[in-house]
């Protein structure tokens, strides 16, 4: 697994929220796992929310100020064609089918 890293952004935003500028989010910064559909994309997890810097930075003391936001949109673009008929095993290993 990939490392992972923690971040503290001001007036953070997602693609279904927008917080304001008086409020610090503190995120996990990683990469979604083979088994998802995201699989090898940024992977932002909600770790906590606080009105001020001091509050974050005292609650995760390694997290990274960031000026902006991490936050990136998920694209579906490397998956598979509808005619694409294959399956994956458990390890992630194609397996196509023959018809």
């Amino acid at each position: 697994m990939s490392e992972s890293y923690q971040t503290i952004e001001q007036g953070s935003r997602g693609a279904t929220y927008r917080h304001d500028s008086g409020h610090f989010t503190v995120y996990e910064i990683g990469v979604y796992p083979r088994s998802s559909v995201l699989s090898g994309q940024q992977r932002r997890t909600f770790l906590d929310d606080f009105e001020s810097l001091d509050a974050a930075k005292a609650a995760y003391p390694d997290a990274e100020l960031i000026n902006g936001t991490t936050y990136r949109e998920p694209s579906p673009a490397h998956l598979p064609d509808e005619d694409d008929r294959s399956t994956f095993t458990d390890d992630g290993e194609p397996i196509f089918s023959e018809d």
